[in-house]
């Protein structure tokens, strides 16, 4: 399985690892929410990778064999994913155990403490491979991203060095590669032990009203962005 879950103490581990660099499909966004949607009680959530990639990104492989209709299929589904993350009511931690680089970056963004490996690559970088960048993208930049790197990061699509990422707002903290993990397991014990209600309360007051715009015109977004590729 390309995405594995496990409860570690009371903490709900996922980790992508699909045996190569974890490029993304619709089943990988899928099984992301199907396990936040998991009833099985937790106080936290750890979204990881396999050593040394948190994950290339979405699969361009796939998008080019599945044309406009599998594009916008893979889109939406990514999309929701993210804004499930984003506003889930526990603490969520991302241990970049490698490069995140594009979808990977928003997945970082997603969370509310990113731990980025001191190796690994971080970038926006849609617009260098002729893609537009979705609202939902632009929506996690705006809250994370120092304001004033946000259109001089996106509009080229800047790929940075894990150093710079922490320093503009990619993500929140460096270590290195094998401690990554580790750290990001510490961190979200230590944000469990908030109060879980105001917390939870604080997000949605911090992300919803954003979220819930982004879904509610997310199908449209995603049509007009794809609009110009072949059936």
């Amino acid at each position: 399985m390309a995405v594995q879950t496990r409860r570690e103490d009371d903490l709900l581990v996922i980790t992508l690892d699909d045996g190569d660099k974890n490029a993304l499909v619709p089943e990988t966004f899928q099984a992301i929410v199907s396990a936040l949607d998991d009833p099985t009680e937790s106080s936290a959530v750890i979204l990881t990778g396999r050593p040394g990639i948190f994950t290339a990104g979405l699969n361009v492989k796939w998008m080019a064999a599945n044309g406009r209709e599998g594009v916008n299929r893979l889109l939406i589904d990514f999309g929701a994913a993210v804004m499930r993350l984003w506003t889930d009511p526990r603490p969520t931690v991302c241990a970049a155990t490698g490069h995140a680089i594009a979808a990977g970056t928003m997945f970082g963004m997603a969370c509310d403490h990113a731990i980025a490996a001191d190796d690994g690559y971080w970038g926006l970088t849609e617009t260098r491979i002729d893609f537009e960048m979705p609202r939902f993208g632009i929506a996690l930049a705006r809250a994370n991203l120092r304001a004033d790197r946000v259109e001089d990061l996106l509009l080229p699509g800047v790929r940075l060095e894990a150093t710079e990422a922490v320093e503009v707002g990619y993500a929140d903290e460096l270590a290195p590669a094998d401690e990554v993990l580790a750290r990001a397991t510490a961190h979200a014990t230590q944000l469990a032990e908030l109060p879980p209600r105001s917390y939870a309360g604080t997000k949605r007051r911090l992300r919803g009203e954003a979220a819930e715009a982004v879904l509610s015109g997310l199908e449209d977004d995603i049509a007009a962005l794809t609009a110009h590729l072949p059936d």
